[in-house]
């Protein structure tokens, strides 16, 4: 990249640096200026400025210029993309634990004004007389998948998370009912695609698809679809969002699975306090006389 390298200056004479500088500092005059006048402007000379292209790699000050100007428009295009992201090269600690529940208040709010109360009902509905819950993801959202899996196994369902399809294990289990949660924060990731059309045609599994915006091609193979928002940030703030968002739906699910079994997983939750000592380590330390 030409600007860190006239940052850097590495190698460079002292004339060489005096060029550097003027053109750091007077990006946007330098496409208009000829190799004489940065060499007036910066108190060189021509040969100083013919010089410095080359011994950044190019033929001449003509291709610098050309290659500056490819630099600085990347340049504006990169912050104007950046405009309005919640965290910078400035923000300090106290900005950013201020500014991250309000990211995480913004992806469920979203979400939750997006849902569709009657697909959520559908959901639900089957949900409720499933005898298998499996959800599957790749990279992130497989471990968002196994978090869930956690949290509905309290409840004595039988759930798995899986980053791929076992043709074995779902022929196996062919006259279970079945729900199949696929999670992208894209909504276009090949391979929850492949394996949402599997499931939707290789199987019974009533699938549900919990998709990032681009989920055009993958909403054929589900029988719901439930939309995260994206914020298709440059940054690597979208991954927070979605997570947030699909952990926000997910955990509606698990708490209306909740609520169908409150009494049964009370007197669960009781018997397993009675044993709670065994769960805990309460040993104490023994020294060897």
């Amino acid at each position: 990249m030409l600007l860190e390298k006239l940052k850097e200056q590495a190698g460079f004479t002292n004339h060489e640096k005096e060029v550097a500088g003027y053109i750091l500092e007077h990006l946007n005059e330098i496409p208009g200026m000829s190799s004489g006048e940065l060499a007036r402007a910066s108190f060189t000379s021509k040969a100083t400025v013919v010089r410095l292209s080359q011994k950044l790699g190019l033929a001449g000050y003509q291709e610098f210029k050309l290659k500056l100007v490819e630099e600085i428009n990347q340049k504006n295009r990169l912050s104007k993309l950046l405009e309005g992201e919640p965290i910078t090269d400035q923000s300090t600690y106290t900005d950013i634990i201020h500014t991250l529940p309000a990211i995480y208040d913004k992806a469920v709010t979203n979400t939750r004004l997006a849902l569709d109360k009657n697909a959520m009902n559908r959901i639900n509905n089957v949900l409720q007389r499933a005898e298998c819950i499996d959800l599957y993801g790749t990279g992130i959202s497989y471990i968002l998948a196994q978090s869930a899996v956690f949290k509905f196994a309290t409840l004595g369902l039988e759930c798995s998370a899986y980053e791929s399809i076992n043709g074995h294990y779902l022929a196996a289990r062919k006259n279970k009912k079945t729900i199949a949660f696929l999670i992208s924060f894209t909504g276009a990731n090949r391979t929850v695609i492949q394996m949402a059309k599997y499931l939707r045609e290789g199987t019974n599994n009533y699938v549900v698809g919990l998709l990032g915006p681009h989920n055009q091609i993958i909403r054929r193979w589900c029988h719901e679809v439930v939309e995260l928002p994206n914020r298709d940030s440059l940054l690597s703030l979208d991954v927070i969002t979605s997570f947030s968002a699909a952990t926000y739906v997910l955990d509606i699910f698990f708490s209306l699975l909740l609520a169908s079994c409150y009494e049964e997983h009370a007197k669960s939750s009781l018997e397993m306090l009675t044993h709670m000592d065994l769960l805990l380590d309460k040993t104490e330390n023994i020294v060897d006389e």
